[in-house]
């Protein structure tokens, strides 16, 4: 219960952050925007509605289509967010407590990409949709078999296009501006809390390494079969997941036994499994 709790408080949080980007500064300054509402902001132009009543429509039809071909179980991950993004886009719009940013649409931009990202980002891990364009993408994958992301990126694109002979420069150049920082916060957001560094140790003195790794960092680890590839030598190859901050303690140890040690490291992103998002 609590689980389904904190995945619904996500999912409306997200969805509150990415109506303030697009209700208090895309909207207002005019910005070029991909999706749903860029579709919206074209239609408004020649049907006498508000941007949010027409989002509302467009995920309804978005919505009917999703429940026939894809079927009830994708569609109701949708219902919330298609439902409340519309409703909360026309508050924020009536009680714009953002507009003196409307004199740097730089920094404007930049916040935006940020709260869109955020929000999309929170959706995504409260095992959400954010509806949309993501129905259209999984109708084609499903029996198309297209990539839902090229589906969605052609539909933006196409978006995008028909805005860019509305809009001046500068709009069209924040609009992307926004898209590219959201891109970059869904990212780490849908990252945050999973990313770790992997530590590689090729050494002859790896049982001794190995042991003082378990008893001194509190990692654990994975010896690998490989063989180098000069001399054409059996050796064994110590992997170690963990965190930034043991990155040290671990090298220290690697060298102090064996200063020949080869010792490399990388990052490595959503890491799950017993040991780190299960107790071992």
């Amino acid at each position: 219960m609590k689980k389904k709790i904190l995945s619904l408080a996500k999912i409306l949080f997200g969805v509150a952050l990415t109506d303030i980007a697009m209700g208090m500064i895309v909207l207002p300054q005019n910005f070029a925007v991909g999706g749903v509402t860029g579709l919206s902001v074209l239609l408004s132009k020649s049907i006498p509605l508000s941007v949010s009543m027409i989002v509302l429509f467009c995920n309804a039809i978005l919505f009917i289509l999703g429940y026939i071909f894809v079927g009830r179980k994708f569609i109701l991950k949708t219902l919330l967010v298609s439902i409340a993004f519309p409703i909360g886009l026309d508050i924020c719009q009536r009680i714009n407590f953002l507009l003196p940013l409307k004199s740097d649409p730089l920094v404007s931009a930049i916040i935006a990409g940020l709260l869109v990202g955020i929000g999309s980002g929170l959706v995504l891990k409260g095992d959400g949709s954010n509806g949309g364009f993501d129905i259209l993408g999984v109708i084609f994958n499903k029996y198309f078999k297209i990539s839902v992301a090229v589906v969605m990126n052609i539909c933006d694109c196409l978006v995008l296009l028909a805005q860019a002979f509305q809009k001046d420069f500068m709009q069209n150049v924040y609009g992307l501006i926004v898209i590219f920082i959201c891109a970059f916060a869904v990212n780490r957001v849908l990252s945050y809390g999973q990313s770790q560094c992997e530590i590689m140790i090729m050494s002859k003195e790896h049982i001794k390494i190995k042991q003082r790794i378990y008893e001194e960092v509190d990692a654990g680890l994975t010896l690998l079969h490989a063989e180098s590839g000069y001399l054409s030598e059996k050796m064994k190859v110590i992997m170690v997941v963990t965190q930034y901050k043991k990155i040290a303690k671990v090298k220290q140890i690697a060298v102090s036994e064996d200063p020949t040690a080869f010792v490399f490291v990388s990052d490595v992103h959503s890491v799950s499994g017993k040991g780190y998002t299960i107790s071992r």
